[in-house]
């Protein structure tokens, strides 16, 4: 009796021991984790199993995916994970444990974006669940099924959320299934791939990595597939059971055809648009303006809402439901205006191209390359980009996110491969002009104000939330940044949003008590009257870094010397340049005026971690700019 309890205790003792041990080397992860990620948790290891299945119908093969994630908490005792749901893509089954042993678990289910008029077929499952000090870890096993593997386009290395101590994925390829997988952004990744030969021709890939980095999101994110490992699923045909290779998206042919069979028959009833564009462009003088009018008039007057029910969002909606209902996505957008300008006799195509959030291109034959869709319009010898959905886009402007994609544009049963490329007149551009004199300590002056490009319009994206009243006050606000700096006068903002001009804005500033003495010498700073942006982002955390659109700041300012006085020191001229970005400052003097001249310029590019330095110094050089003093003296 004695040695049978004795034995108990020892292996309790042996249980207790090991278990302390494997809880303190799991939570020795802790020291991996920089500034930059989430420490309630981490993932100390998370394996994903994919393999494929013939469908019964013999149509497009299933494929079946097996995930395993292993969550050790490390501030509390809450553990969760994230998991979504599609058309074609459903959890079939799903556990928890704990080291010590299965526990029950049942997920919340909603929709993965807020109820409304938005319409989405994706639905997130979040698992949580608080567990004993003593459990040291949860563990999520779920199941799920993807009906069509067309749709199962990409796997993430990393977790979007949580660190990853160690993660592995499993490709299991049987030899009925002809496809392969690239990878993307693993340079500065751990990661190895192992490829072994199965039994009957099958082959496993498995990929491992180390120590990844959850992504750290900021106002200037890039999107997960710019830059964070993922492996890119490229399908090229299978076997049926009785032999026959059927393809699936060997070439951009098919993928073609795929997306013309999403579509469906065009159904535009010509005549009742025609009734209907007819009156849009009644007025009209020429083809250009027609044109114009109609792009203008989907812009105002249809809501972009996304709209992704059924099929994953790949078939557009109706074009006429569209024009009733008043609202579309990018697809039904593209639709209407395909139907109104056909309707007209113009050449109008629909076509598909992915956005700067997404790297691919048609080298990739996968739905994973697009993500959105515009209408074309060939019109004599030039051909126009048109994206409604961007809102106060002027005819002929293409915005940043689709600047330099690839795009395919429908040509009947065949297709044409493009890139979108912005014409020469649509620059981007924010430029001030102050013209100064000193009345006293007082600084007044006239300040033209000018916006073009894709600058003019997240202006005026930015005065449409405010009520006409507002809008004075809030374009006041922003060229009145600085301490002290007053506005005398505005000149009265336009009546409606012309996307063909520029806006020019004037005013008169008064800046009181700007001259400051020091024993004989007057000092006074022009640098820092027209609005700075702040770049507000660490450093240490950021990895990647990308502004909504081009930063193209230039500024001119002359102050008056008056005849009492005279100039003593000017600073002197500052150039800051990396890569293809530069600030720029220098002040002259000619006559009695002082001329300071700055240009602040960032393309719309995504900036790597080693860089974002660079970018940080870049600002920094021009805040330090903007204090610098010019130092007068009385005769």
């Amino acid at each position: 009796m004695f040695r049978k309890f004795y034995f108990t205790v020892l292996i309790a003792f042996l249980i207790f021991n090991s278990d302390l041990k494997a809880q303190v080397e799991l939570r020795s992860s802790y020291e991996l984790l920089d500034e930059s990620q989430e420490k309630d948790a981490l993932i100390e290891h998370w394996k994903t199993v994919i393999t494929f299945e013939r469908s019964k119908n013999e149509g497009m093969p299933v494929v079946k995916e097996t995930d395993l994630c292993r969550v050790v908490p490390l501030q509390n005792n809450s553990v969760m994970r994230h998991y979504f749901t599609s058309s074609h893509k459903q959890i079939t089954h799903y556990k928890f444990y704990t080291c010590s042993g299965r526990k029950s678990i049942k997920p919340v289910i909603g929709d993965s974006y807020a109820p409304g008029i938005f319409q989405s077929d994706s639905k997130y499952y979040y698992f949580s669940r608080n567990i004993k000090p003593s459990d040291q870890y949860g563990k999520f096993e779920v199941k799920s099924t993807t009906d069509d593997l067309r749709f199962y386009t990409r796997t993430y290395m990393a977790d979007l959320k949580l660190f990853t101590v160690k993660r592995e994925v499993e490709v299991l390829v049987p030899a009925w299934l002809d496809m392969k997988v690239k990878l993307y952004h693993t340079d500065h990744t751990d990661l190895t791939c192992e490829v072994d030969s199965l039994p009957e021709g099958n082959i496993r890939y498995r990929y491992t990595a180390g120590n990844l980095n959850a992504p750290f999101q900021s106002d200037y994110f890039t999107g997960y597939a710019n830059v964070h490992p993922h492996l890119l699923f490229l399908y090229n045909k299978f076997r049926t059971g009785n032999g026959e290779w059927k393809p699936i998206l060997e070439n951009v042919d098919q993928l073609y055809k795929w997306y013309k069979e999403m579509r469906g028959p065009e159904q535009y009833d010509l005549e009742k648009f025609k009734a209907i564009s007819s009156d849009v462009v009644l007025g009209a003088f020429n083809q250009l303006d027609s044109i114009k009018k109609v792009f203008y008039w989907v812009q105002d007057k249809i809501r972009y809402i996304a709209f992704e029910q059924g099929i994953d969002g790949f078939r557009p909606q109706n074009a006429l439901s569209v024009y009733e209902n008043k609202y579309g996505d990018c697809k039904g957008m593209s639709n209407l205006l395909k139907a109104m300008l056909t309707s007209l006799g113009y050449d109008a195509r629909l076509a598909w191209l992915g956005t700067q959030d997404l790297p691919y291109t048609y080298k990739e034959p996968s739905i994973a390359v697009d993500n959105h869709m515009i209408c074309v319009l060939y019109q004599g010898k030039r051909k126009y980009y048109l994206d409604a959905t961007e809102k106060y886009l002027k005819l002929g402007e293409t915005a940043s996110r689709i600047n330099g994609k690839e795009i395919l544009i429908e040509n009947g049963n065949n297709f044409v491969i493009d890139t979108v490329r912005r014409s020469e007149e649509d620059i981007s551009e924010e430029s001030y002009n102050y013209e100064l004199e000193l009345k006293g300590n007082n600084l007044r002056g006239k300040l033209k104000f000018q916006l073009q490009g894709e600058a003019k319009r997240h202006f005026y994206m930015s005065l449409s939330q405010f009520s006409r009243s507002d809008q004075e006050k809030n374009v006041r606000e922003l060229l009145c940044q600085e301490d002290n700096l007053l506005m005398d006068s505005l000149g009265a903002l336009p009546a409606t949003f012309d996307r063909d001009s520029n806006l020019n804005l004037t005013g008169r500033i008064l800046k009181n008590n700007a001259l400051k003495q020091i024993a004989d010498e007057r000092f006074i700073g022009i640098a820092n009257l027209m609005p700075e942006i702040n770049f507000e982002i660490d450093t240490s955390k950021s990895r990647h870094v990308r502004f909504a659109q081009v930063i193209n700041q230039s500024n001119e300012t002359t102050l008056e010397i008056p005849e009492s006085m005279e100039l003593c020191y000017l600073p002197k001229p500052l150039v800051f340049e990396f890569d293809n970005a530069f600030y720029r400052m220098e002040y002259l003097l000619d006559g009695n005026l002082v001329k300071f001249k700055s240009h602040l310029y960032i393309p719309y590019e995504i900036y790597k971690q080693e860089q974002i330095k660079d970018l940080a110094k870049l600002f920094d050089y021009q805040h330090k700019a903007r204090k610098q003093k010019i130092v007068l003296k009385e005769k």
